[in-house]
């Protein structure tokens, strides 16, 4: 079209347009359950995510389960986002737990990368975008997180899990 845009103009304009389309999104199924469960056991319970801390903290009010989490970690608490772990890492400090005694779910492979990096399990739960990418080898695949119980997926990721 020939109309050059300023960097921080764009940047604005490709934010609005993923608000806009995320907004409708709903929280994907087990989610809730899952941090429930892991309340229940005394587990820490934090979010490690690429996008801004607004973005973030705003998707979990919106679907009511910020007051489930310990932590909230994003892109400007960190200088290098996945598949660098520093996200993960920061977010383990903040709960006051090894990275080793973590476990990650993820839905991306660079995610996934970053938590491995980390020295934290990984459960992959790819979604529609994701399930087609090449994955590192993981702790375990789960489709959805509601096909089993927390207590299940931790008795799997502790006996060494069932890779990719």
């Amino acid at each position: 079209m020939g109309k050059t845009l300023p960097r921080e103009e764009l940047k604005r304009e490709v934010r609005a347009t993923a608000d806009r389309l995320s907004e409708p999104q709903p929280l994907l199924p087990g989610v809730e359950a899952l941090l429930r469960d892991a309340a229940a056991l005394g587990l820490g319970r934090a979010v490690a995510s690429s996008s801004s801390c607004g973005w973030v903290e705003g998707w979990l009010r919106r679907h009511e389960i910020r007051g489930l989490l310990d932590v909230v970690v994003a892109r400007d608490d960190v200088t290098r986002v996945k598949p660098d772990p520093e996200l993960f890492l920061l977010a383990a400090r903040r709960l006051e737990i090894a990275p080793a005694r973590c476990i990650v779910f993820e839905d991306s492979p660079n995610g996934m990368r970053a938590a491995l990096a980390a020295g934290m399990r990984c459960v992959a739960v790819p979604n529609v975008l994701t399930r087609s990418l090449e994955r590192p080898e993981v702790d375990l695949v789960m489709d959805s997180l509601d096909e089993r119980p927390l207590s299940g997926i931790l008795d799997v990721v502790q006996a060494g899990g069932v890779g990719a």
